[in-house]
This record gives C-alpha cells, sequence and structure tokens, in this order.
C-alpha cells in the first residue's frame, strides 16, 4: 500500500511545510504541529533497540538481502486507487495520477525503520534562490544553464544515512627528528636531534554522518555536512509528507571500510599537532591503536537534490535541507573562456605595440 497522513478536519492530504514547520492541508487550509498529529500509517518502533541491533540476526540480514533484491514494486494509491509503480529503493513518493504524496510502509518498518529524522527547514522557494547564487558565483557558468526545465528538477529528498558513535583507544609510536642551524661567520652548523615518541588517548566521536544509498554521490554529501544533531528527532513518518526517500541499499556493517578509513583520518589529525614541533620530520613506527565496534544509528536526513544533463554530461547539485549548506559542480562555458581569452589577447597585443612603439621612438600606426 501507498499511503499518506490525512487532514484530522476534511480528510485532505497533509504535506510538511518546511518554511513554516507545520503540516498544511491544500483542501480546507488548515495547519498542525506535527508533533499533534499520531502516526497511523507505521507501527511503532522497539524504542528499546536501535537499527543498528535490529539488523544483526541472521533472519534480519536474510530478509534485507531479499528486499534488496526486489527490482521494484506497483503500491496501490490509498487516495485514488491508481497503481504506483515505485523502483526498489524509494520509501516516499507521490502518485503520478492524484499527486498524492504516497509513502510506502514496507519499506520503513522492521529492518528499515529509521530511529530518526531531521525534518527540512529550507523549503523549495529557499532552495531554487540558493541553487540560483550558486549559479550567480560560477565564472564559468553557460549563461543558459539556469533554466526553467532545471529548476523543476530540483526535489527534496531525505537520504538514508547511517550514523555511528564510534570510541578508540589510541596508542601510536613513532621518531620525530628536529633540525637546528646556528651560523658563526661563514660556518653553519646543523644539528640533527631524534626523539621517541608515544602518544596515548581516549577519543570518541559522536554520529559520524556515512549515507547508505550507491546511487547518491558520497562526496556531494560530505561537503554539505555538518548537520545540526541537537534538531534530531525520533522517526516520524508526517515529516516525510511532501518529499521523497530512499531506503539503504548498503547497511551501516557494509560501511564500516568507509567509516574505518574516516576514523583513523580524525585520528591522525588530533595527533598532528601534537608532533609540529619536530620541525623536520615525524615517521610513525608503530600504531596499536582500537576502534572498538561502533553503535549504529539510522536516519533520515534532508536534502534538496538536483541531476542535470548539459552538452551530454551529468551535473550535480545538492543542498542541505537544515542548514543551508550548498555543493555541485556546475558547467563550464567554452564561450565565456573563447570569449575572455580573445580579450586577454586584444589587451596584449594593444600593450605590445605601445612597447614596440617606445622601443623605436613613436607608436606603431
Amino acid at each position: 500500500m501507498a499511503d499518506s497522513i490525512k487532514c484530522p478536519n476534511c480528510s485532505g492530504n497533509l504535506v510538511f511545510d518546511a518554511d513554516r514547520q507545520v503540516m498544511y492541508c491544500d483542501y480546507c487550509m488548515s495547519t498542525f504541529n506535527p508533533s499533534e498529529l499520531k502516526n497511523t500509517i507505521l507501527p511503532e518502533t522497539d524504542a528499546d533497540t536501535n537499527a543498528g541491533e535490529r539488523i544483526r540476526s541472521e533472519k534480519a540480514k536474510t530478509k534485507i538481502r531479499k528486499a534488496l533484491g526486489d527490482d521494484g514494486q506497483v503500491f496501490v494509491c490509498n487516495a485514488c486507487g491508481a497503481s504506483v509503480v515505485a523502483d526498489k529503493n524509494t520509501s516516499a513518493t507521490f502518485c503520478a495520477f492524484c499527486g498524492s504524496p504516497a509513502l510506502i510502509n514496507q519499506r520503513l518498518t522492521d529492518e528499515f525503520s529509521p530511529d530518526y529524522i531531521i525534518p527540512f527547514e529550507y523549503g523549495k522557494d529557499e532552495a531554487v534562490n540558493k541553487f540560483f547564487k550558486w549559479c550567480k558565483g560560477g565564472r564559468w557558468t553557460p549563461i543558459d544553464f539556469v533554466s526553467k526545465k532545471n529548476i523543476e528538477k530540483l526535489t527534496g529528498l531525505y537520504v538514508p544515512f547511517w550514523l555511528y558513535n564510534v570510541e578508540s583507544s589510541v596508542d601510536i609510536a613513532g621518531e620525530g627528528v628536529s633540525e637546528h642551524s646556528v651560523t658563526v661567520g661563514n660556518t653553519t652548523t646543523v644539528t640533527t636531534s631524534y626523539y621517541q615518541v608515544g602518544r596515548k588517548s581516549n577519543l570518541a566521536w559522536n554520529k559520524i554522518p556515512l549515507d547508505g544509498a550507491t546511487r547518491i554521490d558520497d562526496e556531494l554529501m560530505e561537503a554539505i555536512e555538518p548537520f545540526r544533531y541537537k534538531d534530531m528527532k525520533k522517526f516520524d513518518p508526517v515529516y516525510m509528507q511532501g518529499f521523497f526517500a530512499e531506503r539503504y541499499d548498503l547497511s551501516g556493517d557494509d560501511l564500516k571500510p568507509r567509516l574505518i578509513d574516516r576514523v583513523k583520518k580524525y585520528i591522525t589529525q588530533e595527533i598532528s599537532p601534537t608532533v609540529k614541533q619536530y620541525n623536520k620530520s615525524f615517521k610513525v613506527t608503530s600504531d596499536d591503536s582500537v576502534i572498538y565496534e561502533p553503535e549504529m544509528l539510522y536516519a533520515m536526513l534532508p536534502v534538496w537534490f538536483l541531476h542535470y544533463k548539459y552538452s551530454g554530461k551529468d551535473y550535480y547539485f545538492c543542498m542541505n535541507g537544515q542548514t543551508g549548506e550548498v555543493a555541485g559542480v556546475a558547467p563550464v562555458s567554452w564561450i565565456k573562456r573563447l570569449v575572455l581569452f580573445c580579450s586577454v589577447l586584444a589587451i596584449l597585443a594593444v600593450i605590445a605595440r605601445i612597447i614596440i612603439g617606445f622601443i623605436l621612438g613613436g607608436f606603431v600606426g
């Protein structure tokens, strides 16, 4: 079933208005505080477990593999009875016939039930404004790039993220080398000192985010971090009304290699300032650090996303739907570059004529 949350007053479809942070009915114009509405779509998740624990059993892993093996399914819209076709990872979409928000509840329960959600704080109008500003900031962006056709593709998408709480015990040994020079007259004496260095510390990080959707660009998602986790709410499907959403196709365990690489970088960032006094070099000789098993949480995080083609190439723009941070790669106008190149050549030609004129005692006619 492709379900939706209805207005208590008229049974019309409710959507979440990010700008006003209310649920809005387009039929009777009623507004509601999201926290006042009861979840009538999804069963309550066991409050004593989180997603990281729910996916650990062999039974859960089998169910996940089976669910992700579906290429796509047809669901029935509960508003008009039409068929809603969704690909295998879509968990929130719209009915193509009546336009109703469609939450695919079986993709938001059990092993795929999120622990948390961060609601959108930027609506589409503000996302469009940010997109225009971003385009204007691109010196080489083609004039015809910002088109109505492109803007209409701007999509509010809840991206599935795994959030990791990680602890580590750092135990690193290394060799530090410092050089000091003293010059007396014409003689310079260089003294090289070698030090055996040890660094031990207990470090912890909360809610390191990694997106769990294969088709979402990881670098773009990292570029729009961080999210404000203090505003994160216990998962409630009402906030998804009026937006698209993906479910994960990479579990928290699947992403652990990326997590470990990221934590190692964080450890290096913590250690580096403590060995700056070794001005020649510092080399790690042994690393007995331990990164402990992380706690894994599953959250839906808001992103305005735009994928477009220009001159046969794919380009992407995204905006953090909570903070407004933007990232992307814009196309390059070769016409603009050619015009600039010709302008520079013309200026250089004039300068050359002036210089030659002065050398020869007059301007060249």
